[in-house]
């Protein structure tokens, strides 16, 4: 009888645990790792050669609740709960700056397709390459059979420049989502072909096929501007060994839209800032509207523009910071500091100048000498030398005997003493040699009358 009873309350805790609803796992990083999505983004900022995102857990939060917002309603929109735009839901979470937002969702998308969309959408690849901020965190939902993303890039207001300042948010223009695509199978040659369903647009199939949108213009002889119609056939992938269409000749101007900078027309281009400016004889201050053409190559037999004289340093504007002016010219914040001798605490006013090169060291000035003439007078021995010694033969005497004889020093006080004592020495020889004489004398004298 007992038993039976402990049989039956395992059953009762069996059907109870079945049928009761499973609790969320964890979500896989192919599902929407927010990480994953901060390491992809970090990995074409590198590719830029800009400084990574930093993860912000705050941002994170406040990209939380969008993600959630979106995936409860089945709606695309910065536009949260309330009326909530991202500035203020991360002011709300407690971030103490500025901040701009990209989302993007669709029917298992993942988060490398994630990325590769917004990489396609200028605008939504201006905010992934931003020199303007500093800051990141991700949010991740679930809801209505598909995955949506948030990603929220901020800067404090301490550091904020004016372009963080003043930058947009996409508008609902740039929103619509990834519609449902279903992946193509490989035909027998190798080679992918997509038909285009309802929705379906060159960023939502490059993105879900996770290959570069460049690819598919080329693969298909299209441009940006050409139109796709449900029904449409895209190759996707080339059958094996078909053989590439030729590569389009890239255009030589860009007229700028919506969004655009000179930095993000630069990148898109493959161009370096500095290429970009001197193609068009501008500052790295000038500014761009929309409409304005921008040269990005030189057209065959074209004359370059004269090269412009290497930037050495740079004026503080309104709203910039060390860490802005750094990032901006590809520099560490250490050397901008290092270069101008300026601390992290330092000061920055309008209208200061900071070298953005190393300055090249100051030469050391070793200070001259000025010779001392000597308290004495040196006295060499003169040397004789017969009629036929030239000039030079008396000089090379005299130079080897000064070297071989010591040298004799004589004050100036001392000359008065050394004359008398030499005028003695010269009277007594002369009448010791005259008292010889005159005893010579006498003595023969004497010799002669004998």
């Amino acid at each position: 009888m007992k038993s039976r009873w402990l049989w039956g309350l395992l059953l009762t805790i069996i059907l109870v645990t079945s049928g009761s609803p499973s609790r969320p796992t964890s979500i896989s990083a192919q599902a929407g790792s927010p990480a994953e999505i901060l390491r992809l983004v970090n990995q074409v900022r590198t590719g830029y050669g800009l400084p990574p995102f930093v993860w912000n857990g705050t941002l994170a939060s406040a990209a939380q609740v969008q993600a959630n917002y979106m995936a409860t309603n089945n709606v695309y929109s910065h536009t949260g709960a309330g009326g909530s735009t991202p500035q203020s839901r991360a002011l709300t979470a407690g971030y103490p700056g500025h901040a701009t937002e990209n989302i993007v969702g669709g029917t298992n998308l993942t988060p490398s397709q994630g990325v590769i969309w917004w990489q396609n959408s200028a605008i939504h690849f201006n905010t992934m390459i931003s020199q303007s901020y500093i800051h990141a965190g991700v949010g991740f939902a679930q809801g209505h059979d598909q995955n949506f993303y948030a990603l929220v890039v901020g800067v404090p207001s301490d550091q904020a420049t004016s372009s963080a300042v003043n930058a947009a948010v996409p508008g609902d223009e740039y929103l619509a989502p990834v519609a449902p695509i279903q992946l193509a199978q490989p035909a027998e040659d190798g080679g992918i072909r997509h038909i285009v369903g309802a929705g379906h647009s060159f960023w939502a199939i490059a993105a879900r096929y996770e290959i570069p949108i460049e690819q598919l213009y080329l693969f298909n002889n299209l441009t940006e501007d050409s139109v796709i119609n449900p029904g449409d056939e895209l190759i996707i992938r080339l059958a094996d060994g078909q053989e590439p269409p030729p590569t389009p000749t890239p255009p030589a101007s860009h007229i700028v839209g919506q969004g655009d900078s000179l930095w993000t027309i630069a990148a898109w281009y493959r161009l370096s800032l500095e290429e970009l400016l001197w193609l068009n004889s501008m500052e790295e201050d000038s500014l761009v509207q929309p409409g304005d053409e921008v040269r990005i190559r030189l057209l065959e037999g074209e004359q370059p523009p004269p090269t412009a004289t290497p930037q050495s340093s740079h004026i503080v504007q309104t709203g910039d910071t060390a860490w802005g002016i750094s990032a901006r010219y590809g520099l560490a914040l250490e050397q901008l500091l290092r270069f101008n001798s300026l601390t992290e605490n330092s000061i920055l006013s309008v209208g200061d100048r900071l070298l953005i090169v190393e300055p090249s060291p100051t030469p050391t000035v070793t200070p001259e000498t000025t010779a001392t003439p000597p308290a004495t007078a040196t006295i060499l021995p003169t040397a004789r030398a017969t009629n036929s010694s030239t000039p030079t033969t008396r000089a090379v005497a005299l130079a080897e005997q000064s070297v071989a004889t010591p040298t004799v020093e004589i004050s100036n006080a001392s000359r008065p003493q050394l004359g008398l004592e030499l005028g003695a020495t010269i009277v007594f020889i002369s009448a010791l040699l005259l008292a010889i004489g005159a005893i010579i004398f006498v003595v023969l004298n004497k010799r002669t009358r004998q």
